[in-house]
């Protein structure tokens, strides 16, 4: 194999391209962390040792809290809710549920579940 006299050896043209790719990494983390709004750390060595926090690893935490706002929010009803009940009481009185059209709704919802089941 030649050697290439300006870059050196293969390796050393190889860590070159692969230190490449890892600043344009860098530096796409960079460009979606300020796109999000989000200050990218500081690399100051008078500092120590600094971690910088991907744009996606960002979306991850928002997604989380969201998550944890909805857990929130559901343990916050009741439950049972008393209208639901009235309303379902009232309409299975009324013969609703005996009706065709809500068996076969009943059934189309069953069969779906087991074509779910079916593709796992």
């Amino acid at each position: 194999m030649a050697m290439d006299k300006i870059n050196g050896s293969p390796l050393l043209r190889q860590g070159a391209l692969d230190n490449s790719r890892q600043n344009e990494r860098v530096d796409a983390d960079k460009s979606a962390a300020a796109q999000a709004g989000v200050a990218p750390a500081v690399n100051d060595p008078a500092r120590g040792d600094t971690a910088e926090i991907s744009a996606t690893a960002h979306r991850l935490m928002e997604l989380r809290q969201a998550v944890e706002v909805g857990r929130d929010a559901m343990t916050a009803l009741p439950e049972i809710r008393e209208d639901k009940v009235a309303a379902a009481r009232a309409r299975l009185e009324a013969g609703h549920y005996d009706s065709q059209a809500v068996r076969d709704k009943v059934a189309d919802g069953i069969a779906g579940v087991i074509r779910g089941m079916e593709s796992l």
